[in-house]
């Protein structure tokens, strides 16, 4: 019996429908973060102001993490597929 594979529109392959489907979330945050609308963006993903520019450009201090220690936690729920109401379509002002 054939086994099913999942496709993400990345054209990556996986096992199941929710790898895919975290795959396709972390693609999706990560894009948003290389984006322009770094504000907008980080609204829209619940980081912290500042958050997307020291992400692109690398943590310099170690104080940068403490500082930005809620968006690290939201990261990481959003990667292992806690956080469903994000991103937000039209993120607070």
């Amino acid at each position: 019996m054939p086994k099913q594979i999942w496709q993400a529109k990345d054209g990556e392959l996986f096992n199941s429908e929710e790898e895919c489907l975290l795959h396709e979330r972390a693609s999706l945050f990560l894009a948003d973060m290389d984006q322009e609308e770094f504000e907008r963006n980080e609204k829209r993903w619940g980081m912290q102001k500042g958050f997307s520019r020291q992400f692109l450009k690398g943590f310099q201090k170690k104080d940068d993490f403490w500082k930005y220690a809620d968006s690290f936690r939201t990261l990481a729920d959003i990667l292992d597929g806690q956080r469903l109401d994000l991103p937000r379509n039209n993120p607070p002002n």
